[in-house]
């Protein structure tokens, strides 16, 4: 019994029948009745035939038990039931059966015309789309088929039938065993063992059973079960020919030791009619009655029992249908086959011309299992064109769809779904140059346990997977590329990598020099500014001088106790220019030296009197609070920052050496090897830049945050070159490599990937000093206060000359009212002594002075 699908076909021997009146049907049937499948099919068409015994054309049913599976046997019986006179013979298993005893019945004397064959089972389509339903339902991208090869290649056409059926749901077959007929081998279970040993690691670990007979069920699950294949993280489908011995030839101590956790489909059928009932009790009663002394103790139908019932029927229809028409002549069995239709105990019933059961939707209805203890439970429906059903009674409602079946247990006992991987061996480098990434530690117990950025990234995957992985770590020595190389695909070209869950870059790592130089204060301004803040200065004291002179008598006396008054008045603004500019008395307790030629003379500047003076340093003090605000702020910031040390052309660089880099600097760069030196740990990169070895050395972004967190006297220089970034390497077209990409992008956009990132990197290369080294952008330049230049300036010289104009009229006005009194008391003997008169107001003034200002 190779193929289960054939074993319900119906062998119409004669091709006419010439019936007048009543007439009778012989129905030859052959049974392997060692099996409960032979059994209930023999006990089935025993109820039939005595229900359809009533009818116009009786049936005469001729049961032949067979005690093994030998073909040779089966054709001894067909060749015994056509020598009865059977004109169908139900029950051929195999198409080579088939073949033969169509052979014997076209040779056969007693056979006017060529015999043909009916089969009584719906095609295989509707079957593989149920399988890659359940495969996409639980998310499974690859899977492994298996299946029993026969020579007729039936078993190759439902392979490439399962094949479309998993691409049409987004899935593929990963790999695929065809076991040869396992009668025909003399050691099954040395060739079953080498043919699963033989299944590459890295492959899905889900399998799906789409054809197989008694014998390689039992031998392939003892064996996959005695090999570890039964156990966590493994998935096992089976199509109707495995389901259909959980009811009779399997015993319960077998699947409960070799199937646990098994998922399979069953075709279905109604059992709720009322004709299935009446069905069910018949043969409840007469199979126990037959078989309960044989071992027996399930006394409930199966589909083989239903699909034998109505096989019985088919024949029945077919005898009627030709009674009915026998009054217009003679009538073919075939055409009388052909043309029936009729709801079976399996569903409605109708061939086609080929005598084959059409494929339509409404037959193409299964009910999934779940292999449980010693039996299984429902896990749902499904019905090809609509989807999954959790109860019998929504098969006819749409409102009842279901996305997923109910709670599976599956092998190895656990209630998460599989990822169907298998366990993963994942490398991990042994000696990491920045631990921070990953680092290899053990538990307590001795296991494998590695910390880092890159390991919380890899486990925080896993909690958005929709499925379960097992995997172990496996410590590497050795370099990145050879660890690429390690992946099964055993060449990094043909190895796949995931989304970068941190994004990477090459930068040029150069050490910082202090800021710190001898004229360091003054490099807020530049030399354009520092001179105009000095010739604006001088100017201003001029100015201040000459408006004062007159009528504040600190500014009498000598000169240099003039030009002292000057320079204390306008210099302590500058100091004082936070707290005074908005008063017009300036600090009293000022005292600066002067030096004359006999003696040195102490002076205070009290106050100023004019107010075109106090006006010249209101705009002065506003010009002063601006410079020195920005002269603090910017010498703070020339402080903080550090420069760059310059990158001489044609420097050695250093880097770790890895593969990619290497090509990048060669081929993008421009660098030969011999200004290329590897560096590997990240102490001798300092080494090496202590030592002249290097000027420069070209890291990776995320491994320069880590080396710039803990050495503060480098700094990244130029521009940062793309290279992609840091993600998980799986074999190529790898599915999982997918998966994670998938997660990976939601870590991002979620946020997650930034909160590992802040949790084991604090510095950020923005934190690094600036690139540039220009020594003009550290200065604030003439662009920036020109316009204060200009406004104190004018105001300085506006002013002078409103006091200028001012004073020439006074002078003008007085000395025309002492010409005026003058002429009116002049004798003639007197004349004009206005050079006089200002001679001695001149020197009254001097004394003035010289009496309130000198002390010794």
């Amino acid at each position: 019994m190779l193929s289960q699908k054939l074993f319900f076909s119906i062998l119409f021997l004669s091709s006419a029948l010439f019936l007048t009146g009543e007439a009778n049907i012989n129905i030859g049937a052959i049974v392997n009745t060692t099996f409960r499948i032979g059994r209930e099919q023999k006990v089935a068409m025993e109820i039939a035939a005595r229900r359809f015994n009533s009818s116009s054309s009786p049936i005469f049913l001729g049961v032949s038990e067979l005690n093994s599976s030998d073909p040779f046997e089966v054709i001894t019986r067909a060749k015994d039931l056509i020598s009865w006179g059977a004109d169908a013979i139900i029950g051929i298993g195999t198409w080579p059966e088939v073949a033969t005893v169509l052979s014997l019945a076209a040779t056969s004397t007693w056979s006017s015309r060529m015999p043909f064959v009916v089969q009584m089972s719906y095609p295989a389509t509707g079957e593989m789309r149920c399988l890659a339903a359940i495969i996409r339902s639980f998310n499974w991208r690859r899977v492994i088929v298996i299946y029993e090869k026969d020579i007729y290649g039936s078993s190759s056409g439902v392979l490439a039938l399962f094949s479309d059926a998993l691409r049409d749901s987004g899935s593929q077959i990963d790999y695929h065993i065809a076991f040869p007929p396992l009668r025909t081998v003399s050691n099954a279970t040395d060739m079953i063992r080498r043919t699963l040993t033989g299944i590459p690691r890295q492959l899905s670990k889900v399998f799906v059973l789409i054809r197989s007979s008694l014998e390689l069920t039992v031998e392939l699950f003892e064996q996959a079960n005695d090999m570890g294949m039964m156990a966590k993280d493994h998935v096992w489908i089976v199509n109707d020919d495995v389901t259909a011995l959980l009811d009779s030839t399997l015993t319960p101590s077998f699947i409960s030791s070799y199937m646990q956790g098994v998922i399979g489909i069953s075709t279905y059928f109604n059992t709720t009619t009322s004709s299935y009932h009446n069905f069910s009790s018949d043969f409840r009663q007469r199979f126990k009655q037959e078989y309960e002394l044989k071992g027996e103790h399930l006394f409930e139908p199966g589909r083989h029992a239903v699909g034998a019932y109505d096989a019985v029927h088919a024949i029945a229809n077919a005898a009627a249908a030709i009674a009915t028409n026998a009054e217009t002549g003679s009538v073919t069995t075939l055409q009388g086959s052909l043309s029936t239709n009729f709801t079976g105990l399996s569903g409605f019933i109708e061939f086609t011309r080929d005598g084959l059961l059409p494929e339509w939707r409404g037959h193409s209805t299964f009910r999934v299992l779940n292999v449980v203890g010693k039996s299984y439970k429902d896990l749902g429906f499904w019905s090809e064109g609509h989807g999954f059903f959790e109860n019998e009674a929504d098969i006819s409602r749409p409102e009842g769809v279901v996305d997923v079946l109910r709670p599976v247990f599956w092998p190895g006992g656990t209630d998460k779904i599989p990822g169907g991987w298998g366990t993963l061996k994942i490398g991990i480098p042994n000696a990491t140059s920045f631990d921070q990434f990953v680092k290899v530690e053990y538990d307590k117990d001795g296991k494998l346990q590695p910390t880092g950025f890159c390991m919380d990234v890899f486990r925080e995957i896993l909690k958005h997977l929709n499925y379960d992985l097992i995997y172990e770590f496996e410590a590497f020595d050795g370099s990145y590329d050879d660890l690429v190389n390690k992946v099964p695909s055993k060449r990094a070209v043909n190895a796949t990598f995931t989304e970068p869950f941190l994004s990477s870059g090459l930068s040029m790592l150069v050490p910082v020099k202090p800021n710190h130089t001898a004229w360091m204060l003054t490099k807020p301004f530049t030399k354009e500014v520092w001179f105009l803040i000095l010739a604006t200065l001088v100017y201003t004291a001029g100015v201040v001088w000459s408006l004062e002179r007159g009528s504040n008598p600190e500014f009498h006396g000598t000169p240099w106790v003039q030009l002292g008054a000057t320079l204390w008045l306008i210099l302590s603004s500058i100091f004082f220019a936070h707290g005074e500019q908005n008063r017009s008395r300036l600090p009293s307790h000022g005292i600066f030296v002067c030096l004359t030629r006999n003696s040195i003379y102490f002076h205070r500047a009290e106050r100023v009197y004019s107010y075109y003076t106090k006006t010249v340093v209101i705009a002065w003090l506003v010009v002063v609070l601006i410079l020195t605000t920005s002269f603090t702020a910017n010498l703070s910031s020339i402080l903080i920052i550090e420069k760059l040390e310059p990158v001489p052309p044609g420097s050695r660089v250093g880097c770790d050496g890895d593969s990619f880099v290497l090509k990048y600097l060669h081929e993008v760069l421009l660098y030969n090897n011999s200004r290329i030196e590897r560096i590997g740990e990240p102490e001798e990169y300092v080494k090496a830049f202590k030592s002249g070895n290097i000027t420069a050395a070209y890291l990776e972004t995320p491994y320069l945050r880590v080396f710039l967190s803990r050495h503060q006297d480098f700094s990244v220089s130029g521009e940062t070159h793309r290279l992609g970034g840091l993600g998980f390497v799986f074999p190529k077209h790898s599915l999982l490599a997918d998966d994670f990409s998938e997660v990976i992008l939601q870590l991002a956009e979620n946020g997650t990937l930034k909160e590992l990132e802040n949790k084991w990197f604090t510095f950020t290369l923005s934190n690094s000093p600036p690139t540039d080294n220009k020594r003009e952008r550290d200065s604030l330049t003439l662009d920036c206060f020109w316009a204060l230049f200009l406004f104190t300036g004018c105001t300085s010289t506006i002013v002078l000359l409103l006091n200028g104009t001012g004073t020439s009229i006074a002078f003008l006005r007085r000395s025309f009212m002492v010409l005026w009194r003058s002429t009116r008391n002049l004798s003639p003997r007197e004349g004009l002594e206005l050079p006089k008169v200002l001679s001695i107001s001149s020197h009254q003034e001097d004394n003035h002075h010289a009496n309130t200002t000198d002390i010794v």
